[in-house]
């Protein structure tokens, strides 16, 4: 089934609304030292502007590791996005995996600060790109 230009548009709104509120929440969650949280809430943020971004060019993906094929394929190796795009990607995958999946995980905020200027500015950059 394809979207209309209308239908389009309001998924990508939406998205790009619910990464807001997703980073958001990783705001609240390292004030409160929840970083395994943090972490997860990270990544979705990366998702959600990420899939607005493919959306918004005609591109789907219908898994997390698809999503991130097709933003390496169409932005990454073309040079519109950086090779430091594409690891911080691969590294808030890494970290929601690692936190949401493994035992005895505890992220700390040596893990998770370092993370939040990097992320805020790879939305920034895809969202100009939208």
């Amino acid at each position: 089934m394809s979207l209309t230009t209308e239908e389009r548009q309001a998924i990508i709104e939406y998205r790009l609304e619910k990464c807001e509120s997703t980073f958001s929440d990783v705001e609240k969650a390292t004030e409160f030292g929840m970083y395994n949280t943090a972490a997860n809430r990270l990544y979705y943020a990366f998702y959600y502007v990420a899939s607005a971004l493919l959306i918004s060019k005609g591109v789907s993906a219908h898994t997390h590791s698809g999503l991130q094929s097709m933003i390496h394929m169409h932005f990454i190796k073309t040079g519109t996005l950086s090779t430091e795009d594409g690891i911080l990607m691969r590294r808030l995958f890494s970290l929601r995996q690692e936190s949401d999946y493994d035992d005895f995980v505890t992220l700390t905020e040596d893990d998770i600060k370092p993370l939040l200027p990097k992320t805020r500015k790879f939305i920034d950059k895809i969202k100009s790109l939208i």
